[in-house]
């Protein structure tokens, strides 16, 4: 197979996320959409490192994702131009791994674990960046409305701001 031609397996996977349901939770919550995975070791909240952050295509398959839910978190958590005002100001508790459209992971922010770097070189002049420490959340009324077994598809906003559900 050449490298411009797709493989089965991700037609399959394309045609098995349209097929998802779609998030229909009624909270507020935070989604944060991971690109793919890239391999870079950078500190997090609470003193830990991550070895990379993004999403890695092996992680699609739910059995193997339910594994990985701590490195998912660990990319989830860190560092986001937002607002933690914002956050807590619409009661945001919960975070949302999103890959391609569709729920991945889901997280809780824990209370009073906020952390902020400044990149000093940063191209728009606003270089704070925030993070959190996070519970993995895997099981649950909440879990389930807004991942479950095979996640849920994130209807696209016809604005710029797609972190802050519900749109």
């Amino acid at each position: 197979m050449s490298k411009n031609e797709i493989s089965p397996d991700v037609l399959r996977q394309d045609t098995d996320e349209k097929a998802i349901p779609v998030l229909e939770y009624d909270e507020p919550l935070l989604i944060i959409t991971l690109g793919d995975w890239v391999d870079e070791e950078s500190d997090i909240p609470g003193g830990g490192t991550r070895q990379g952050y993004g999403y890695k295509r092996e992680w699609l398959e739910s059995s193997v994702r339910k594994q990985h839910y701590r490195e998912i978190g660990e990319s989830t958590c860190s560092w986001w131009k937002l607002s933690e005002d914002t956050i807590q100001q619409k009661g945001i508790e919960y975070v949302a791994a999103a890959y391609r459209g569709v729920t991945r992971a889901l997280f809780r922010i824990k209370p009073d674990t906020w952390e902020d770097v400044f990149e000093s070189d940063a191209d728009d002049g606003h270089g704070r960046r925030i993070g959190w420490q996070f519970d993995i959340v895997d099981s649950g009324d909440i879990f389930d409305q807004v991942v479950g077994e095979h996640g849920h598809r994130i209807e696209p906003r016809p604005t710029q701001n797609q972190r802050y559900w519900p749109w």
